[in-house]
Protein backbone atom coordinates (compact mmCIF):
# COMPACT_ATOMS: atom_id res chain seq x y z
CA UNK A 1 0.00 0.00 0.00
CA UNK A 2 1.51 3.53 -1.02
CA UNK A 3 1.30 6.52 0.87
CA UNK A 4 -1.45 7.98 -0.93
CA UNK A 5 -3.54 5.04 -0.78
CA UNK A 6 -2.65 5.18 3.53
CA UNK A 7 -3.97 8.51 3.97
CA UNK A 8 -7.10 8.05 1.89
CA UNK A 9 -7.88 4.67 3.56
CA UNK A 10 -6.98 6.15 6.95
CA UNK A 11 -9.52 9.30 6.22
CA UNK A 12 -12.36 7.17 5.48
CA UNK A 13 -11.91 4.89 8.36
CA UNK A 14 -11.44 8.28 11.04
CA UNK A 15 -14.71 9.71 9.60
CA UNK A 16 -16.60 6.47 9.20
CA UNK A 17 -15.42 6.10 12.87
CA UNK A 18 -16.29 9.30 14.52
CA UNK A 19 -19.81 10.04 12.57
CA UNK A 20 -20.83 6.09 13.44
CA UNK A 21 -19.80 6.96 17.31
CA UNK A 22 -21.14 9.82 17.61
CA UNK A 23 -24.69 9.33 16.50
CA UNK A 24 -24.42 11.58 12.75
CA UNK A 25 -24.79 8.61 11.13
CA UNK A 26 -27.01 5.89 13.19
CA UNK A 27 -27.34 2.12 11.39
CA UNK A 28 -29.16 1.19 13.85
CA UNK A 29 -31.95 4.04 14.23
CA UNK A 30 -35.54 3.53 14.12
CA UNK A 31 -38.70 5.93 14.02
CA UNK A 32 -39.39 7.69 17.81
CA UNK A 33 -41.58 6.45 19.75
CA UNK A 34 -44.63 7.67 20.82
CA UNK A 35 -44.74 10.09 24.38
CA UNK A 36 -47.91 8.53 25.64
CA UNK A 37 -46.90 4.81 26.83
CA UNK A 38 -49.97 2.28 26.19
CA UNK A 39 -50.47 -0.27 29.58
CA UNK A 40 -49.61 -3.35 27.41
CA UNK A 41 -45.44 -1.60 27.14
CA UNK A 42 -45.22 -1.80 30.57
CA UNK A 43 -45.06 -3.79 33.33
CA UNK A 44 -47.22 -4.73 36.22
CA UNK A 45 -44.79 -5.57 39.70
CA UNK A 46 -47.47 -6.48 41.93
CA UNK A 47 -51.50 -7.66 41.36
CA UNK A 48 -53.62 -4.60 41.38
CA UNK A 49 -50.73 -2.11 41.67
CA UNK A 50 -49.19 0.54 39.37
CA UNK A 51 -47.24 -0.24 35.82
CA UNK A 52 -43.86 0.96 35.27
CA UNK A 53 -41.93 0.99 31.74
CA UNK A 54 -39.38 -1.37 31.91
CA UNK A 55 -36.65 1.11 30.73
CA UNK A 56 -34.61 4.12 31.83
CA UNK A 57 -34.50 7.02 29.45
CA UNK A 58 -32.02 10.22 29.41
CA UNK A 59 -35.39 12.57 29.52
CA UNK A 60 -38.81 12.37 29.72
CA UNK A 61 -39.59 10.68 26.85
CA UNK A 62 -39.17 7.18 24.84
CA UNK A 63 -36.95 8.53 22.70
CA UNK A 64 -34.06 8.57 24.77
CA UNK A 65 -34.21 5.53 25.96
CA UNK A 66 -31.46 3.48 27.60
CA UNK A 67 -31.16 0.49 29.50
CA UNK A 68 -34.05 -2.10 31.02
CA UNK A 69 -34.57 -2.45 33.97
CA UNK A 70 -33.43 -5.72 35.36
CA UNK A 71 -34.59 -6.35 38.60
CA UNK A 72 -37.86 -5.74 41.45
CA UNK A 73 -37.41 -6.20 45.26
CA UNK A 74 -41.36 -6.54 46.38
CA UNK A 75 -41.06 -5.15 50.23
CA UNK A 76 -41.40 -1.63 52.16
CA UNK A 77 -38.86 0.89 50.38
CA UNK A 78 -36.93 1.36 53.08
CA UNK A 79 -36.74 -2.06 53.84
CA UNK A 80 -35.40 -2.44 50.49
CA UNK A 81 -32.88 0.22 50.23
CA UNK A 82 -31.47 -1.53 53.68
CA UNK A 83 -30.84 -4.58 52.61
CA UNK A 84 -28.49 -3.15 49.83
CA UNK A 85 -26.65 -0.82 52.04
CA UNK A 86 -26.97 -2.36 55.53
CA UNK A 87 -26.65 -5.93 55.82
CA UNK A 88 -23.52 -5.81 57.37
CA UNK A 89 -24.95 -3.70 60.50
CA UNK A 90 -27.95 -5.18 60.59
CA UNK A 91 -29.44 -8.88 62.09
CA UNK A 92 -32.85 -9.86 60.82
CA UNK A 93 -35.27 -11.90 63.56
CA UNK A 94 -38.74 -14.16 61.58
CA UNK A 95 -41.62 -12.09 62.83
CA UNK A 96 -43.93 -15.29 63.56
CA UNK A 97 -47.34 -14.66 65.41
CA UNK A 98 -47.61 -18.25 66.19
CA UNK A 99 -44.23 -18.58 67.60
CA UNK A 100 -43.99 -18.64 70.82
CA UNK A 101 -40.10 -19.57 71.50
CA UNK A 102 -37.06 -16.86 71.43
CA UNK A 103 -36.94 -15.76 68.17
CA UNK A 104 -33.91 -17.16 65.91
CA UNK A 105 -31.71 -14.58 65.32
CA UNK A 106 -29.22 -13.97 61.63
CA UNK A 107 -26.66 -12.27 61.02
CA UNK A 108 -25.25 -13.29 57.50
CA UNK A 109 -23.34 -10.51 55.31
CA UNK A 110 -19.77 -10.84 55.70
CA UNK A 111 -19.55 -11.77 52.27
CA UNK A 112 -22.02 -9.33 51.00
CA UNK A 113 -21.15 -6.54 48.03
CA UNK A 114 -20.80 -3.05 50.29
CA UNK A 115 -23.00 -0.99 48.06
CA UNK A 116 -22.12 3.25 48.82
CA UNK A 117 -23.96 6.27 47.70
CA UNK A 118 -23.57 7.31 44.31
CA UNK A 119 -24.16 10.15 41.86
CA UNK A 120 -24.60 10.03 38.06
CA UNK A 121 -26.96 11.35 35.06
CA UNK A 122 -30.68 11.22 35.71
CA UNK A 123 -32.12 8.55 34.50
CA UNK A 124 -36.47 8.35 34.02
CA UNK A 125 -38.87 5.78 34.12
CA UNK A 126 -42.39 5.68 33.44
CA UNK A 127 -44.69 4.69 36.04
CA UNK A 128 -48.70 4.58 35.76
CA UNK A 129 -50.36 4.81 39.19
CA UNK A 130 -54.04 4.56 37.50
CA UNK A 131 -54.82 1.46 39.81
CA UNK A 132 -53.79 3.61 42.60
CA UNK A 133 -56.11 6.87 41.14
CA UNK A 134 -53.01 8.49 40.23
CA UNK A 135 -51.80 9.08 36.64
CA UNK A 136 -48.98 8.09 34.07
CA UNK A 137 -45.77 10.25 35.18
CA UNK A 138 -42.01 10.07 34.60
CA UNK A 139 -40.18 10.07 37.46
CA UNK A 140 -36.02 9.96 38.44
CA UNK A 141 -34.16 7.85 40.33
CA UNK A 142 -34.46 7.43 43.92
CA UNK A 143 -31.37 6.51 45.22
CA UNK A 144 -28.45 5.88 43.45
CA UNK A 145 -25.87 3.29 44.77
CA UNK A 146 -22.46 1.77 43.68
CA UNK A 147 -19.56 -0.89 44.39
CA UNK A 148 -16.16 -0.25 43.33
CA UNK A 149 -14.16 2.66 42.19
CA UNK A 150 -15.22 5.30 40.23
CA UNK A 151 -12.23 5.79 38.51
CA UNK A 152 -11.98 1.84 37.85
CA UNK A 153 -14.83 -0.57 36.79
CA UNK A 154 -17.99 -0.53 39.17
CA UNK A 155 -21.71 -1.98 39.18
CA UNK A 156 -24.17 1.21 39.77
CA UNK A 157 -27.65 0.77 40.71
CA UNK A 158 -30.62 3.06 40.13
CA UNK A 159 -33.43 2.67 42.03
CA UNK A 160 -37.26 3.49 41.08
CA UNK A 161 -40.16 3.98 43.72
CA UNK A 162 -43.94 5.16 43.70
CA UNK A 163 -45.73 6.49 46.75
CA UNK A 164 -48.35 3.79 46.13
CA UNK A 165 -46.29 0.67 45.82
CA UNK A 166 -44.46 -1.59 48.01
CA UNK A 167 -41.89 -2.73 45.07
CA UNK A 168 -38.66 -1.28 44.18
CA UNK A 169 -37.52 -0.99 40.19
CA UNK A 170 -34.31 -1.38 39.96
CA UNK A 171 -31.52 -0.73 36.67
CA UNK A 172 -27.88 -2.41 37.81
CA UNK A 173 -25.19 -2.45 35.04
CA UNK A 174 -21.67 -2.62 34.76
CA UNK A 175 -19.49 -0.18 34.13
CA UNK A 176 -16.05 1.81 33.75
CA UNK A 177 -14.73 5.48 33.83
CA UNK A 178 -13.49 5.93 30.45
CA UNK A 179 -10.91 8.55 30.50
CA UNK A 180 -11.35 9.68 26.63
CA UNK A 181 -14.91 10.21 27.02
CA UNK A 182 -14.31 11.58 30.93
CA UNK A 183 -17.99 9.75 32.46
CA UNK A 184 -18.81 6.17 32.67
CA UNK A 185 -19.32 3.74 29.79
CA UNK A 186 -21.88 0.42 30.41
CA UNK A 187 -20.58 -2.64 29.55
CA UNK A 188 -23.02 -5.44 30.59
CA UNK A 189 -26.25 -5.36 32.60
CA UNK A 190 -26.46 -9.15 32.78
CA UNK A 191 -23.74 -10.18 34.98
CA UNK A 192 -24.52 -7.22 37.37
CA UNK A 193 -28.02 -8.31 37.56
CA UNK A 194 -27.18 -12.16 38.32
CA UNK A 195 -24.50 -10.30 41.32
CA UNK A 196 -27.28 -8.63 42.61
CA UNK A 197 -29.71 -11.58 42.39
CA UNK A 198 -27.01 -13.63 44.31
CA UNK A 199 -26.97 -11.39 47.35
CA UNK A 200 -30.17 -12.23 48.07
CA UNK A 201 -30.16 -16.47 47.89
CA UNK A 202 -30.56 -18.27 50.85
CA UNK A 203 -30.82 -15.11 52.60
CA UNK A 204 -33.53 -15.20 55.91
CA UNK A 205 -35.00 -12.12 55.25
CA UNK A 206 -35.59 -13.35 51.65
CA UNK A 207 -38.87 -15.39 51.19
CA UNK A 208 -38.10 -15.60 47.24
CA UNK A 209 -36.19 -15.28 44.41
CA UNK A 210 -37.04 -15.82 40.88
CA UNK A 211 -37.49 -15.34 37.26
CA UNK A 212 -39.83 -13.92 35.04
CA UNK A 213 -40.11 -13.21 32.05
CA UNK A 214 -41.65 -9.87 30.56
CA UNK A 215 -39.94 -9.79 27.07
CA UNK A 216 -38.12 -6.82 27.34
CA UNK A 217 -35.20 -7.33 25.06
CA UNK A 218 -34.06 -3.79 23.93
CA UNK A 219 -31.94 -1.81 26.71
CA UNK A 220 -29.32 -4.63 26.40
CA UNK A 221 -31.86 -7.19 28.39
CA UNK A 222 -32.29 -10.63 27.19
CA UNK A 223 -36.19 -10.87 28.02
CA UNK A 224 -35.95 -11.81 31.75
CA UNK A 225 -36.70 -9.94 35.35
CA UNK A 226 -35.41 -10.89 38.40
CA UNK A 227 -37.97 -10.73 40.92
CA UNK A 228 -37.15 -10.79 44.90
CA UNK A 229 -39.76 -11.06 47.45
CA UNK A 230 -38.89 -9.88 50.86
CA UNK A 231 -39.75 -12.13 53.46
CA UNK A 232 -42.22 -10.69 56.83
CA UNK A 233 -38.98 -9.46 59.17
CA UNK A 234 -38.16 -7.09 61.50
CA UNK A 235 -34.94 -5.95 61.20
CA UNK A 236 -32.94 -4.85 64.47
CA UNK A 237 -29.92 -2.15 63.51
CA UNK A 238 -26.98 -3.13 64.80
CA UNK A 239 -24.76 -1.55 64.32
CA UNK A 240 12.19 -25.40 25.99
CA UNK A 241 10.72 -23.49 22.68
CA UNK A 242 12.08 -26.00 20.77
CA UNK A 243 13.07 -28.54 22.35
CA UNK A 244 15.70 -31.20 21.31
CA UNK A 245 17.12 -29.90 17.70
CA UNK A 246 17.57 -33.22 16.89
CA UNK A 247 14.02 -33.49 16.23
CA UNK A 248 14.35 -31.35 13.32
CA UNK A 249 16.48 -31.61 10.38
CA UNK A 250 19.74 -29.62 9.08
CA UNK A 251 17.51 -27.85 6.79
CA UNK A 252 14.92 -26.68 9.11
CA UNK A 253 17.38 -25.73 11.58
CA UNK A 254 19.63 -23.37 9.15
CA UNK A 255 15.79 -21.86 8.16
CA UNK A 256 15.17 -21.01 11.97
CA UNK A 257 18.48 -19.28 12.58
CA UNK A 258 18.39 -17.30 9.16
CA UNK A 259 14.71 -15.93 10.51
CA UNK A 260 15.86 -15.35 13.83
CA UNK A 261 19.06 -13.34 12.56
CA UNK A 262 16.56 -11.38 10.26
CA UNK A 263 14.19 -10.94 13.71
CA UNK A 264 17.05 -9.78 15.39
CA UNK A 265 18.01 -7.41 13.03
CA UNK A 266 14.59 -6.24 12.09
CA UNK A 267 13.80 -5.76 16.21
CA UNK A 268 17.40 -3.85 16.49
CA UNK A 269 16.08 -1.59 13.70
CA UNK A 270 12.67 -0.45 14.87
CA UNK A 271 14.03 -0.18 18.97
CA UNK A 272 12.31 3.34 18.66
CA UNK A 273 8.96 1.03 17.55
CA UNK A 274 8.64 -0.63 20.37
CA UNK A 275 9.89 2.22 23.09
CA UNK A 276 6.86 3.91 21.32
CA UNK A 277 4.67 0.69 21.96
CA UNK A 278 6.05 0.75 25.76
CA UNK A 279 5.67 4.02 25.91
CA UNK A 280 1.86 5.15 24.85
CA UNK A 281 0.24 1.54 26.29
CA UNK A 282 2.36 2.54 29.57
CA UNK A 283 0.41 5.91 30.10
CA UNK A 284 -3.07 4.99 29.23
CA UNK A 285 -2.39 1.94 32.25
CA UNK A 286 -0.10 4.60 34.50
CA UNK A 287 -3.21 7.14 34.00
CA UNK A 288 -5.35 4.39 35.32
CA UNK A 289 -3.15 2.74 37.94
CA UNK A 290 -2.58 6.65 39.13
CA UNK A 291 -6.26 7.21 39.38
CA UNK A 292 -7.07 4.28 41.58
CA UNK A 293 -4.31 5.07 43.59
CA UNK A 294 -5.07 8.28 44.35
CA UNK A 295 -8.77 7.59 45.09
CA UNK A 296 -7.87 5.11 47.62
CA UNK A 297 -5.65 6.99 49.03
CA UNK A 298 -7.25 10.25 49.41
CA UNK A 299 -11.21 9.28 49.81
CA UNK A 300 -12.22 12.52 51.11
CA UNK A 301 -11.35 14.15 47.89
CA UNK A 302 -13.90 14.00 44.80
CA UNK A 303 -12.61 11.99 41.94
CA UNK A 304 -13.49 14.38 39.48
CA UNK A 305 -10.60 16.29 41.03
CA UNK A 306 -8.13 13.78 40.09
CA UNK A 307 -9.61 13.95 36.26
CA UNK A 308 -8.60 17.48 36.06
CA UNK A 309 -4.87 16.16 36.66
CA UNK A 310 -5.11 13.11 34.92
CA UNK A 311 -7.09 13.78 31.62
CA UNK A 312 -4.23 16.36 29.94
CA UNK A 313 -1.63 13.65 30.27
CA UNK A 314 -3.59 11.32 27.98
CA UNK A 315 -4.48 14.58 25.50
CA UNK A 316 -1.68 15.98 25.55
CA UNK A 317 1.16 13.13 26.62
CA UNK A 318 -0.18 10.68 23.98
CA UNK A 319 0.49 12.85 20.82
CA UNK A 320 3.49 14.50 22.62
CA UNK A 321 5.09 11.08 23.04
CA UNK A 322 4.74 10.18 19.24
CA UNK A 323 6.06 13.18 17.94
CA UNK A 324 9.17 12.88 20.41
CA UNK A 325 9.45 9.31 18.96
CA UNK A 326 8.89 9.49 15.78
CA UNK A 327 10.20 12.83 14.77
CA UNK A 328 13.54 12.83 12.53
CA UNK A 329 16.57 15.14 14.15
CA UNK A 330 16.63 17.17 11.20
CA UNK A 331 12.61 18.41 12.07
CA UNK A 332 13.28 18.51 16.05
CA UNK A 333 13.32 22.57 16.14
CA UNK A 334 12.57 23.15 19.81
CA UNK A 335 12.96 19.15 20.57
CA UNK A 336 16.46 19.23 19.52
CA UNK A 337 17.92 18.50 22.57
CA UNK A 338 15.32 15.84 23.65
CA UNK A 339 15.18 14.38 20.23
CA UNK A 340 19.39 13.97 20.56
CA UNK A 341 18.80 11.79 23.35
CA UNK A 342 16.01 9.59 21.33
CA UNK A 343 18.45 9.61 18.49
CA UNK A 344 20.37 7.03 21.10
CA UNK A 345 17.42 4.59 20.17
CA UNK A 346 18.83 4.03 16.85
CA UNK A 347 17.54 5.13 13.39
CA UNK A 348 14.08 7.41 12.98
CA UNK A 349 10.91 4.88 12.11
CA UNK A 350 9.62 4.79 8.42
CA UNK A 351 6.27 6.32 7.98
CA UNK A 352 4.58 2.86 7.57
CA UNK A 353 6.61 1.37 10.59
CA UNK A 354 5.50 4.58 12.62
CA UNK A 355 2.13 4.07 11.54
CA UNK A 356 2.03 0.48 12.70
CA UNK A 357 3.71 0.78 15.92
CA UNK A 358 1.40 3.69 17.24
CA UNK A 359 -1.41 1.38 16.93
CA UNK A 360 -0.27 -1.82 18.31
CA UNK A 361 0.92 0.72 21.34
CA UNK A 362 -2.33 2.56 21.74
CA UNK A 363 -4.59 -0.15 21.05
CA UNK A 364 -2.09 -2.40 23.46
CA UNK A 365 -3.19 0.66 26.17
CA UNK A 366 -6.45 0.27 25.07
CA UNK A 367 -6.89 -3.47 26.08
CA UNK A 368 -5.06 -3.61 29.19
CA UNK A 369 -6.83 -0.92 30.65
CA UNK A 370 -10.05 -2.60 29.32
CA UNK A 371 -8.51 -5.84 31.26
CA UNK A 372 -7.66 -3.91 34.28
CA UNK A 373 -11.20 -3.19 35.25
CA UNK A 374 -12.52 -6.22 34.19
CA UNK A 375 -14.41 -4.58 30.95
CA UNK A 376 -14.98 -7.85 27.98
CA UNK A 377 -17.75 -5.99 26.32
CA UNK A 378 -17.59 -2.23 24.81
CA UNK A 379 -20.54 -0.38 23.22
CA UNK A 380 -20.33 0.07 19.22
CA UNK A 381 -20.29 3.50 19.36
CA UNK A 382 -17.34 3.36 22.05
CA UNK A 383 -15.37 0.42 19.93
CA UNK A 384 -15.83 2.79 16.58
CA UNK A 385 -14.45 6.33 18.53
CA UNK A 386 -11.49 3.98 19.88
CA UNK A 387 -10.69 2.59 16.20
CA UNK A 388 -10.71 6.44 15.54
CA UNK A 389 -8.49 7.39 17.93
CA UNK A 390 -6.03 5.37 16.87
CA UNK A 391 -6.54 5.78 13.11
CA UNK A 392 -5.61 9.59 13.96
CA UNK A 393 -2.45 8.94 16.13
CA UNK A 394 -1.09 6.64 13.60
CA UNK A 395 -1.76 9.53 10.86
CA UNK A 396 -0.06 11.74 13.06
CA UNK A 397 3.11 9.64 13.97
CA UNK A 398 3.28 8.90 10.10
CA UNK A 399 3.31 12.55 9.19
CA UNK A 400 5.94 13.32 11.82
CA UNK A 401 8.08 10.47 10.21
CA UNK A 402 8.27 11.68 6.93
CA UNK A 403 10.11 15.48 5.77
CA UNK A 404 7.96 16.53 2.92
CA UNK A 405 4.59 18.26 2.36
CA UNK A 406 2.58 14.76 2.27
CA UNK A 407 3.90 14.63 6.14
CA UNK A 408 2.86 17.79 6.77
CA UNK A 409 -0.71 16.74 5.60
CA UNK A 410 -0.70 13.45 7.27
CA UNK A 411 0.13 15.67 10.46
CA UNK A 412 -2.30 17.71 9.89
CA UNK A 413 -5.03 15.55 9.70
CA UNK A 414 -3.76 13.16 12.48
CA UNK A 415 -3.69 16.41 14.76
CA UNK A 416 -7.01 17.97 14.08
CA UNK A 417 -7.99 14.25 14.43
CA UNK A 418 -7.13 13.83 17.42
CA UNK A 419 -8.51 16.93 18.94
CA UNK A 420 -11.89 16.37 17.39
CA UNK A 421 -11.89 12.44 18.79
CA UNK A 422 -11.45 14.17 22.17
CA UNK A 423 -13.83 16.78 21.76
CA UNK A 424 -16.54 14.65 20.57
CA UNK A 425 -17.39 12.94 23.88
CA UNK A 426 -17.06 16.85 25.86
CA UNK A 427 -19.65 18.23 23.36
CA UNK A 428 -22.37 15.24 24.03
CA UNK A 429 -21.80 13.52 20.70
CA UNK A 430 -20.69 10.18 22.54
Amino acid sequence: MNRRHLLLVGLLVLAASYLVAGGAIDPTSEPAEPETLDRDRLVQPAENGSYVWPYTSRDRSTDEQTLALNLIIHGDDERVQRTLVAQDELEWEELDPDEEDEPEVYDDAEDSIQWDDAHGSTRYTYADTGPHGGEGVWVDESYQLHAGDYLGSRHHIRAYTTEYDDWTAIQVHQEHFDFFRLRHTVTDIQDSQNTLEAEYLDEPFVEEVRREYHGTHGGWNDGWLSVIELAIVGPLAIGGVLGALGLVGRDTAKGIVRGTRRLLRWVRLNVRGFVLVGALAGIVVGVRSAGLAVEAAVPWITPQAFVVVLYPILAVGLPTTVIVLTQSLERAGRLLRLQRVVSWLGRPLEPQSAFAFTVVGLGLGFVLDFVSVGVTTLPLEVLLHRVGLLVTLGLLAAGTARNDTEGVALFVVGLLGWVVGLAMPLLGYL
